[in-house]
This record gives structure tokens, C-alpha cells and sequence, in this order.
């Protein structure tokens, strides 16, 4: 644990540069750090729960299952205090309607298929059932992937992800590896706006488009460099302290776990494998795609 400011005997209080910063005696701000923490699954458990929905979602044709992920993201999301909804949402706004429109105007009304069983027709565009219920389909897994990964990116930090795959046997140099990516990732966005107005001091118009363009390629090579050397330093100062020596794991962070969570991070794999051989063998009754939009 860190403690910035400095240390008054007399009254026993750790005292910072104001008086806003004050530390009552025996109170440490990792505590209510901790205390949120151990509302939360652990890092292990939320890794297998991420890994088996994503099976599940492109393991089953059924539309039902990621629609049912969809909706169990969103209902997470809502009730989680370490992830923020309004980026979540828009990072998946962004990133899932305009793959929306790109597949509706694709598959929904320039399906190429002879056969095809047509809803509305203008022209040479035709709305079919087969199109739509792929442009479904696909859309409704991407959504599915991208609200999963961006729920599991913005409520985990490179401390927990490194501890939840220690736990998972993972070894340590991969461990680091995954998580340094998540760690880099607002690294990478504050560099980027760096470089940008440090070109901007220097007389480049950086608000024009064509502008940033010109110097995306220069930028995009001095941040790759710039992150492999720093994963680099990284990895060798974790080397020095100890990294991958075989010995009794330490946790970086605490983190509630129990024999519950351990038969869940048991079980869920076993069940995600169960329901999608169910499904190749055709046991599972769920709906496809045109049997929901109404297709003969």
C-alpha cells in the first residue's frame, strides 16, 4: 500500500497536502477499495463466466441465446457500481448500429439466394426472410460479443485479470501478457492525445480529418514501438522481483473467493458444453431465426 503525504505523530492522523486528505488513524483508502471488491465475484469466476457465455452464444444457432445474453449484459451493466453505463453504452452503440445497418442493407436486401422467401421488394432490393434472419443472426452475436468484452474491460483492471488467470493455472508470462493489454489501453488513448497536441503546438491543423490522416501513420508506428518497449521494461522489472519463480501465488489485489465460487467455475463449463451438444444432437427445442421472423 501507497501512502502520499506525510506523517504527523502528535495527533496519530496521516496528513496530505490538504485537509481533504486526512486519514483517520487504522483507516486505509484501500479498505473501501476492498470492501467494493468483495461485493464482486472473483476474477477467476467472472473470466469463466465471460469464456462460457461467448461459447454459448456462437456454440448454439438459436437467436434466443444471444438475445438472452444481451439482456443479462444489460441487466449486469445496470446493477454493477465498477462498471460506468453511459461509456459502456456508447462503446457498444458505436461500435453495434452501424454493424446493424451494414448487415441489413448486405443480407436483409441483397440476399442472393434464387429461392428466397420475400417479405417487401423495391426495385432490385428485396427484404427476405433468409437474408433477415442472418443479418440477425450475425448481428445479435456481435452485439453479444462486444457488450461481453466491453462489461468484462471496463469492470476488470490488469490487477484482477492477472490474478483471475494465475487462478486459472495460467502461467505467469502469458498471465502478464493478456493482462498488459487491458492495461495499456487507456495508456494508449492518453499517448495518442499527447502526440496529437504536441503536433498541434507545432502548427498542425489536427481538427481536420484529412490532417490526422496524414499523421496516423507516424503516430500508430511511434505508440506500437513506444508499448513494446514499455511491456518490455515491464516484464523484466517483474522478472527481477520474481516473476514465474514456482512458489506459493500471492494475489495482487484481494479478492473474495470461496468453495461455491470454486463449484461454479467447475460447473458452468461442464453445463455450456452439455446445452450445445444438446443442440448439435437436436435435443435443445429453441427457434432459429426464420422461425421467429415468421418463416413457412
Amino acid at each position: 500500500m501507497t501512502t502520499t503525504g506525510t506523517e504527523t505523530g502528535a495527533s496519530g492522523n496521516t496528513t496530505g497536502h490538504s485537509g481533504a486528505d486526512r486519514v483517520e488513524p487504522g483507516h486505509c483508502a484501500a479498505d473501501d477499495t476492498a470492501g467494493r471488491d468483495g461485493q464482486r465475484l472473483h476474477p477467476a469466476t467472472e473470466i469463466v463466466i465471460l469464456l462460457c457465455s461467448l461459447l454459448l452464444v456462437f456454440g448454439i444457432p438459436s437467436p434466443v441465446v444471444p438475445a438472452a445474453v444481451i439482456v443479462a449484459t444489460v441487466i449486469t451493466v445496470a446493477s454493477s457500481p465498477a462498471v460506468g453505463r453511459r461509456s459502456w453504452a456508447l462503446g457498444v452503440g458505436v461500435l453495434c448500429l452501424p454493424t446493424l445497418l451494414v448487415l441489413i442493407i448486405v443480407q436483409g436486401l441483397f440476399y442472393p439466394g434464387a429461392n428466397a422467401h420475400v417479405l417487401w421488394e423495391a426495385g432490385p432490393a428485396h427484404l427476405s426472410v433468409e437474408g433477415l434472419s442472418i443479418a440477425v443472426q450475425i448481428w445479435l452475436r456481435v452485439t453479444a460479443l462486444i457488450g461481453l468484452c466491453a462489461l468484462f474491460g471496463l469492470g476488470t483492471d490488469s490487477a484482477r485479470l492477472f490474478d483471475g488467470l494465475r487462478r486459472l493455472r495460467l502461467p505467469d508470462a502469458l498471465a502478464y501478457v493478456c493482462a498488459s493489454a487491458i492495461g495499456l489501453i487507456p495508456l494508449i488513448g492518453a499517448r495518442t492525445r499527447n502526440i496529437i497536441e504536441a503536433r498541434k503546438a507545432r502548427g498542425w491543423a489536427t481538427e481536420r480529418w484529412r490532417v490526422r490522416m496524414r499523421l496516423l501513420p507516424g503516430i500508430v508506428t511511434g505508440l506500437f514501438t513506444s508499448m513494446l518497449i514499455d511491456v518490455e521494461q515491464r516484464h523484466e522489472v517483474l522478472e527481477q522481483s520474481g516473476l514465474g519463480v514456482h512458489g506459493r501465488t500471492v494475489e495482487l489485489q484481494d479478492h473474495h473467493d470461496s468453495r461455491r465460487q470454486g463449484l461454479i467455475r467447475l460447473i458452468i463449463p461442464v453445463l455450456v458444453v452439455g446445452l450445445i451438444a444438446c443442440s448439435v444432437a437436436g435435443v435443445l427445442p429453441l427457434p432459429d431465426a426464420e422461425q421467429l421472423i415468421g418463416s413457412d
